[in-house]
């Protein structure tokens, strides 16, 4: 839907009022007022549903974005930006992804690596837009990530606030000689302490109220205000708490009942004034009633029917005769889910791999079948310690989005029942939808600071060699698809001080890109400073307890990803293949010479030409991956895996070092490790004993640990070549047994001596002309594809164990015009429950969960 469509519909649905609107020119302009800032300020919302919401070092976030906009929560058609931030308890964002959302939704994955530290993190996600309502509106979620060591586990999370007591009287004053209800909330204290009590007191030390905590240190109360200067106390403890101060006069507003069919709303007043008033209903801006009403008694009762009230907040807003707010209530409307998800399993029980299917049928309350995009988490209920589905997208976007901050297990106020309804409308009162300001409607121009973003822009300023700027120049960028072949081109102007900028580019973080700098139509050798900076924003934490571990379950957990992280590096699947033999290459006469003239180190046993390979096999990989299997004595293996006495490869422990997980989530590709000095082993202490890195070997025979690394004749550790792109290899020599001699003790275990391309080769390589430089585009994000193994007949894995947490990740599921979806997988190794958790939204803007499970017994 395109953004003046959208407009269109604000405007349809903000017109859609109670018949009873007043003709007063002032209501109606007010009205018309209120519209406008709906349709030019629409509100954003983005919800991220993981696979599951604990995690080890080593493993991956699956995750599905959903951007929605405005009253109707549409797929937004104005951001296409939307920024995913790992964020730990430093308040220090260690992951940052970019994605694009295409009809409001986009996949991503964010590889946990051993850079991270274990402990509690919080996963963020917002749009440049939606920075104008501030950081405390932004998806936010809480997560654990464990070490790898089997009996370490993380700290629960102790609140270390001061106790504090906050009074919330209905419609947000007491007024004096008026009866009111007045929410409560404690803070501060330990939940094994709650409930707690205490009283209010006036001025003269004399009781006049009680008042318990009913759910989550919240709860309610009545007082008649007779003056001023009332104060509360806790049992217990001598803290005096000021009561809100008490005005003279004026009016209250208070919801007297809640039906399925309506609300009772009371207007109170001590005096009556005989003065009218303006009673607002909306809900995210869809008013839903507008009256003027005359105030004629002390009490004025009136009902509001609610089968126009849509599901999520109504706000209740009380207006005097100059528009002004005088009273306000917020009212959570929730009957029943707006979509129903119903899932179905071709069995109640698998065995272990067997194929299991997944039926999906999504309907609206009548039943009619419903189009729109969902994702899906099977994962092992009885490793995984899951709350995503009580952070659903339901409850996310209809309620704690709208509040802000933290509310624990939202999910809760979604059931029916009578106590829960309870528990929902203190919620309410204790809080506010803060995310509008009704003074906003009186500004005569409304210029947000942050603007919508559809496209990435590429900054950087071009100086001569030396940093000197360079001016009045003009800079060429060429993009490349993977193939190689043109995307597009452009020119843009630099300015006096050599600053450029191409706006509307849409590439991802794969991607190569050439830069040329020209000056009065000639190319120039200049280079090139890409600014890849972005505005930190500061991370408020929330205040919510967390629950100790299961410390068998949780050994459990790090038992099976240790497995499956041997897995993976005893059996690296690159494009489905997985390479086990030894691959014998050969040079020809014109490379033998080429090597010997190279290399200060003669010629090894082994040998692979890089330059000879096509840039499909080389692009976007790193050296060791683009050697397996095609070099003789290769391999990659896992190290110890820490202190528990468990060997997950080759090499001697505590041996140098091993490869890593990287920024990409495959193993090895992107990272970047410290190195370390001194002997020719070069052990990177931060990879010793580590499950998830992999290190290079030369095998057969009896040297299993490290061989010794060169980089174009420079001993470097192992963890460089990782940082290099397989595109930027001419060869690697490889010296095993007797060839490797001359490098006396440090050749020990063999070497392996890579050679960059140089020179015209790599100009040719790159296809690079005088003054260009190519540049690794930060773009958005390219997710890997979650992997299944396929257990039929042609399988080649059937020896392989699978313990794997999270059984089947599937982000972009589509239903049909009868609204079916299928979805298959097939069973991991282990005796255990699998929960399904789906949630998605319909292309109206609807929201839906659903959830499922079924067993799985291994066969005897």
């Amino acid at each position: 839907m395109k953004r003046a469509q959208l407009l269109t519909l604000l405007l349809f649905i903000c017109f859609q009022t109670n018949s009873s609107y007043a003709q007063r020119d002032s209501f109606q302009d007010w009205l018309k007022s209120f519209q406008n800032y709906q349709m030019e300020l629409p509100t954003e919302k983005v919800f991220l549903h993981l696979d599951k919401s604990e995690y080890t070092l080593g493993e991956t976030i699956w995750m599905k974005s959903y951007l929605v906009a405005g009253a109707g929560h549409i797929p937004s058609p104005f951001s296409q930006n939307v920024y995913v931030e790992l964020i730990d308890e430093k308040d220090e964002v260690k992951k940052r992804l970019t994605l694009r959302s295409e009809e409001g939704v986009s996949k991503a994955s964010l590889a946990l690596t051993t850079d991270l530290q274990p402990g509690f993190y919080y996963l963020r996600s917002y749009t440049n837009w939606m920075k104008n309502q501030g950081e405390e509106f932004f998806f936010k979620k809480r997560i654990k990530v464990h070490s790898l060591k089997l009996n370490e586990a993380i700290s629960p999370i102790v609140a270390q606030q001061k106790v504090d007591l906050k009074f919330y009287p209905e419609g947000g004053d007491l007024v004096n000689g008026i009866s009111s209800k007045v929410a409560f909330e404690v803070t501060g204290i330990n939940e094994s302490k709650l409930p707690v009590s205490g009283k209010v007191f006036d001025r003269n030390q004399q009781e006049i109220a009680t008042f318990v905590t009913e759910h989550e240190g919240k709860g309610v109360f009545a007082m008649l205000p007779n003056g001023d200067d009332y104060y509360a106390q806790l049992d217990g403890s001598d803290t005096k708490y000021d009561i809100p101060k008490v005005k003279p006069e004026g009016m209250t507003l208070s919801v007297t009942e809640q039906t399925a069919d309506y609300l009772g709303v009371a207007l109170k007043t001590a005096e009556p004034a005989n003065e009218n008033y303006y009673l607002m209903v909306h809900t995210r801006g869809y008013v839903t009633y507008a009256s003027e009403i005359t105030v004629r008694n002390t009490k004025n009762l009136l009902k509001i029917d609610k089968s126009e009230l849509p599901n999520g907040i109504a706000h209740l807003t009380l207006f005097d005769q100059d528009m002004e707010p005088v009273a306000e209530r917020l009212v959570f409307n929730y009957s029943s889910s707006d979509i129903k998800i119903d899932i179905s399993t071709s069995n109640p029980q698998y065995t272990s791999r067997d194929l299991a299917t997944i039926n999906l049928k999504v309907t609206d309350k009548k039943g009619n079948p419903v189009q729109g995009s969902f994702s899906l988490s099977a994962f092992d209920s009885k490793l995984v310690q899951n709350d995503q589905f009580d952070y659903n997208i339901a409850a996310n976007l209809l309620l704690t989005s709208d509040l802000g901050g933290y509310i624990k297990n939202p999910s809760q106020y979604l059931k029916q029942d009578e106590q829960s309804k309870a528990n929902t409308d203190l919620l309410m009162m204790v809080n506010g939808w803060r995310r509008f300001k009704w003074s906003s409607l009186n500004l005569d121009k409304r210029q947000p600071e942050y603007a919508f973003e559809q496209s990435l822009t590429l900054e950087g300023v071009m100086t001569r060699t030396g940093g000197k700027a360079f001016k009045n120049g003009r800079v060429f960028l060429l993009n490349k698809e993977e193939n190689g072949k043109n995307k597009s081109s452009r020119f843009v102007e630099a300015d006096l001080d050599g600053n450029f900028a191409f706006e509307n580019l849409v590439f991802y973080d794969t991607t190569e890109l050439t830069l040329q700098g020209f000056q009065k139509k000639k190319a120039r050798d200049i280079e090139f400073n890409i600014n890849n900076d972005y505005e930190v924003i500061p991370n408020s934490k929330f205040l919510g307890e967390s629950a100790p571990d299961n410390p068998d379950r949780l050994r459990a957990l790090k038992e099976s990803v240790i497995t499956s992280i041997r897995i993976d590096s005893t059996y690296r699947k690159e494009n489905g293949i997985i390479y086990l033999d030894d691959v014998y290459v050969t040079a020809n006469k014109r490379e033998e010479k080429y090597r010997t003239l190279n290399s200060q180190y003669g010629k090894g046993e082994a040998y692979l030409n890089f330059d000879n390979l096509s840039l499909e096999e080389k692009h976007g990989r790193d050296p060791f991956t683009v050697m397996l299997g095609r070099l003789a004595g290769f391999s990659l293996s896992g190290s110890s895996a820490g202190n528990n006495g468990n060997s997950l490869g080759g090499g001697n422990s505590g041996s140098a070092g091993s490869g890593s997980i990287g920024s990409d989530g495959s193993l090895g590709a992107g990272a970047i490790r410290p190195s370390s000095s001194g002997g020719g082993s070069f052990t990177d202490n931060a990879t010793v004993n580590d499950p998830m890195f992999r290190k290079p070997t030369l095998r057969p025979g009896p040297f299993q640990g490290g061989p010794l690394i060169l980089i174009d004749n420079v001993p470097v550790p192992y963890t460089a070549v990782y940082d290099l792109r397989a595109t930027e290899i001419d060869y690697v020599e490889v010296y095993k047994s007797a060839s490797a001699a001359m490098f006396g003790v440090n050749g020990f275990n063999g070497a392996m001596a890579f050679y960059t391309l140089k020179g015209d080769k790599l100009r040719k390589a790159m296809n690079l002309k005088p003054g260009m430089r190519i540049i690794t585009g930060n773009g958005y994000h390219a997710a890997r594809e979650f992997y299944a193994p396929k257990y039929d007949e042609s399988n080649k894995e059937q020896f392989i164990p699978d313990e794997r947490s999270t059984i089947f990740w599937a982000p972009m599921i589509t239903t049909d015009s009868e609204g079916k979806a299928q979805i298959e997988f097939y069973t991991h190794d282990k005796n255990s429950n699998v929960f399904i958790d789906v949630q998605g939204i319909s292309k109206t803007g609807f929201t839906g969960v659903g959830s499922a499970q079924f067993a799985i017994r291994r066969n005897l």
